[in-house]
């Protein structure tokens, strides 16, 4: 791999068919309060094999479903929690 432009990571939910599908993470949409959906934090790339993690030029959330599941991703919020993202949901009913 000489170059790279784009990476990408998800999550999923499985339930029998004609079932709802649960809850992802904390159950919680994302609203950028960190103490409601799970999250993640200081979101870095690395490059090389040197250690050093570079911060994400631009980020997005993609779902399936918005009215499930949501993935939001805010860019640098400062000290405490750097590049973040934070996803989950309450889940659907059938």
């Amino acid at each position: 791999m000489v170059n790279t432009t784009e990476v990408a990571w998800g999550g999923s939910t499985i339930t029998p068919a004609s079932t709802s599908s649960p809850p992802m993470g904390s159950g919680h949409s994302p609203d950028k309060n960190f103490v409601h959906a799970s999250y993640f934090r200081y979101v870095g790339i690395q490059v090389d094999y040197s250690g050093k993690y570079y911060d994400p030029d631009s980020g997005q959330g993609f779902s399936d479903d918005d009215n499930c599941y949501r993935a939001e991703y805010y860019g640098d919020q400062g000290e405490e929690f750097g590049h973040s993202l934070q996803f989950g949901g309450p889940g659907c009913d059938q």
